[in-house]
């Protein structure tokens, strides 16, 4: 039955179409704001928008980001070790004990280093008020957790003798992008169906707010990373 369900990436890529097909309706029959995706004006802004839909995503910076961190987090096997010891309690071994503590100092330490600098009393990193909103510690917040995760996997790996040499490393840093590459794909169909639904203003149309369209982008968005992370699990299904 798994074979028959429609990949993420067409699904969305229905909807768009569904989108433009509703839109051109939508303007035939005059509704409240409704614009045609299927006319000149339509066309024009789709070609133009169509790259930057995708690039300008919010959604998009952070991921590429994160990814260099879960990636070392996953390829270190040091994700793999926790999921043994707390979802299937299987003791460690000294040697990977050992690695763990390790590990775990470091991610104690830049803890407290982001703590200090997010509520230490120098404050270089907070706004201009004082405070988190709009600071640089927020526009780099999942710089600094990818990073964090980054560090705590690179000590893992080289206490456990995994990690050798300096390529060990870019390969850990690009293995989310192999192993959940195809989430890009899908990602840009989730960016041209929102954007697409609200140029056509079918969202207006819809009473739909702009709070809830961003929570829904954003679901989309996460779930269908959940989605390529649980397929790339079961490669066969």
């Amino acid at each position: 039955m798994n074979k028959r369900i429609l990949h993420p990436a067409t699904v969305f890529f229905l909807l768009t179409l569904w989108v433009a097909v509703f839109s051109w309706v939508g303007s035939i029959y005059e509704w409240t704001d409704v614009r045609s995706l299927l006319s000149s004006e339509g066309f024009r802004w789709l070609l133009r928008s169509l790259n930057s839909n995708f690039v300008d995503n919010p959604f998009l910076g952070n991921l590429l980001i994160i990814f260099f961190g879960l990636g070392l987090w996953m390829h270190s096997g040091l994700w793999a070790l926790l999921k043994r010891i707390l979802i299937y309690r299987k003791k460690p071994s000294r040697k990977e004990q050992r690695a763990l503590v390790c590990s775990m100092s470091v991610g104690i330490f830049c803890c407290i280093v982001c703590c200090t600098l997010a509520w230490g009393p120098w404050g270089i990193v907070r706004s201009i008020r004082g405070t988190l909103s709009n600071s640089p510690f927020m526009d780099g917040f999942w710089c600094l957790v990818s990073a964090s995760m980054g560090l705590m996997s690179i000590v893992y790996a080289y206490s456990m003798d995994y990690y050798r040499r300096d390529k060990d490393i870019v390969d850990g840093m690009s293995y989310s992008f192999v192993r959940l590459g195809s989430y890009f794909v899908i990602l840009f169909f989730v960016s041209q169906f929102f954007a697409c639904f609200h140029y056509t203003h079918l969202d207006i149309w819809a009473g739909i707010s702009e709070r809830v369209y961003n929570v829904s982008f954003l679901i989309c968005c996460i779930l269908s990373l959940l989605w390529v992370a649980n397929k790339s699990k079961n490669p066969n299904e």
